[in-house]
């Protein structure tokens, strides 16, 4: 076989891999990419329609319409002029930045929180467009996975392992898990862009700083291997991209298009990016509901349910989790469908899912039609026991699930019931409990110090994170005048009613779908 392969096979294997090479536009050579162009366009549109339905995408028009803007002037310059860049705001409360193959560029919530200028921000998309331009993902070949009620009851009881954060589903189903040196490329070809639009390059190694700080408040030391498991060490691309920002007179005399301005002083690019993002949620938008306590209430779809006492709860976008201590239970409200009929759903669903109902009843549940039936859920660890409650409400059918362990009905069966019956519309009480974080920002007086600003402004950031995600100092007051970021919680008003709209069977909808924040 070892000789075969010498005397007959190499010419055929050559001229495959020259087939198969393509000129990065980055750099002008040819690299083997074995992943054609609509490949990475089909693959881009499946997982951004993934991605938003998973985690949801911030719907203010004007905090999107200024990343968008912010996105398409660094772009205007990317070698790869074949990519219809689209730049959205995802609800991570991480702070994070990923690109898929095709050009969609998403940044969390999370990273808008903790930048500090519009140059953070442009070259934070700048390293997402560098990644789509050299063709990384191509060369990592990503690919994506659907998360079905078999999956997530899978992967919610298997082995007791915790739920998976919104961060470890982005890194472990949708987003390529680059290789260093295409980090670092990355990370050069977002300073050039950078550079062409007359933007600061300084501002990445910037951003780092502050990401390397947070890691050093949350875990005690600087990640020395990875960022969000994706990237190369934060420090050591820090030291990196400040280097390279040295190298550059970037506000230079030539004339650049810039981001719509000339090149600004920093306290005046800081400045113009608070403005931009003054006010928005920190964290995921009360318009997507919250938790008080065990309640979960959602005062834009006017509705409340209870969770067990003392489970894991979590607020994600396709669904409302609930888990219990052991991990051998769970709970999730969905988003089904809109109408009237719960039955019509719940037959509706069981043919999508392959699922045979068992136990069907017509019921009432706080005074709304409700459909509750039985299922057995086959899952890659074995079949799983569910009880599924359809309820309308407002034009739309919500989707209470209990999953099980086979032979733990006796054990949960009261705690599922009473879970299914307590969603019921929400009232005015609930109404006035729900608040949410807002960013704001105040100026530093003289001689006052970051624990008077906190106190003045009812700050509920801790001290130190508020000096890390504003670049100061730990410990010394703030300059006079300077605008520290702050957050404040708020009362929530809720938005008008509106009609529901068309939902994709092919995947739950979100109970916090909405206008955010």
């Amino acid at each position: 076989m070892p000789g075969l392969l010498r005397r007959g096979c190499a010419p055929a294997i050559a001229a495959l891999l020259v087939a198969c090479t393509s000129v990065n536009p980055v750099t002008g050579r040819r690299e083997v990419i074995l992943m054609s162009e609509e490949q990475e366009q089909k693959i881009d549109e499946q997982a951004s329609r993934e991605i938003e339905g998973q985690l949801g995408v911030a719907r203010d028009p004007d905090l999107v319409a200024y990343v968008q803007a912010v996105g398409e002037a660094m772009a205007a310059h990317s070698p790869r002029k074949d990519v219809d860049y689209q730049f959205a705001v995802v609800e991570m409360e991480e702070p994070n930045a990923f690109a898929l193959p095709g050009g969609h560029v998403y940044v969390s919530r999370g990273l808008l929180t903790v930048a500090n200028s519009e140059s953070e921000l442009a070259n934070v998309l700048g390293h997402e467009i560098g990644h789509v331009a050299a063709r990384h993902a191509a060369r990592q070949e990503a690919h994506v996975k659907t998360l079905g009620i078999a999956t997530l009851l899978s992967d919610l009881m298997s082995g007791g392992a915790p739920a998976p954060s919104d961060a470890e589903r982005i890194s472990g189903h949708f987003v390529a898990r680059y290789a260093r040196e295409q980090e670092r490329e990355a990370d050069r070809i977002g300073q050039d862009l950078a550079i062409a639009a007359s933007v600061d390059p300084a501002g990445l190694g910037q951003f780092l700083r502050t990401l390397d700080n947070i890691a050093r408040l949350s875990q005690g030391f600087s990640t020395p291997q990875t960022y969000f498991a994706t990237h190369p060490a934060a420090r050591e691309r820090m030291l990196e991209a400040a280097g390279r920002a040295q190298q550059h007179e970037w506000q230079s005399e030539r004339p650049g298009p810039g981001l719509t301005r000339e090149p600004t002083s920093l306290v005046e690019d800081r400045d113009r990016f608070l403005d931009h993002i003054e006010g928005m949620a920190v964290g995921r938008p009360a318009s997507e509901g919250v938790f008080v306590d065990e309640r979960f209430l959602h005062a834009d779809l006017g509705f409340s349910v209870r969770f067990p006492h003392g489970w894991t709860l979590s607020n994600e976008n396709a669904q409302v989790l609930g888990r219990s201590p052991r991990g051998d239970g769970v709970v999730m409200l969905q988003l089904d469908s809109e109408g009237e009929d719960p039955r019509a759903a719940a037959v509706a669903y069981a043919q999508r899912e392959s699922l045979q109902l068992e136990s069907p009843a017509s019921i009432h549940v706080g005074g709304l039609p409700a459909f509750r039936a039985a299922a057995a859920v086959p899952t890659a660890t074995g079949r799983r026991f569910a009880e599924i409650t359809w309820i309308a409400h407002r034009g739309h059918i919500y989707r209470l699930v209990a999953g099980i362990e086979p032979g733990s009905l006796p054990k949960y069966q009261g705690i599922f019931r009473k879970f299914a019956h307590s969603f019921r519309p929400l009232t005015e009480a609930d109404a006035h409990e729900i608040t949410e974080l807002r960013l704001r920002t105040v100026r530093a007086q003289p001689g006052e110090s970051l624990a008077d600003l906190t106190a003045r402004s009812r700050n509920e950031w801790d001290q130190v994170y508020t000096a890390v995600v504003n670049g100061l100092q730990v410990g010394a007051p703030p300059p006079p005048g300077f605008r520290v970021k702050v957050a404040v919680r708020e009362p929530y008003v809720a938005s008008p009613p509106s009609p529901p709209a068309p939902l994709d069977p092919s995947h739950s909808a979100t109970p916090g779908a909405g206008p955010a924040s």
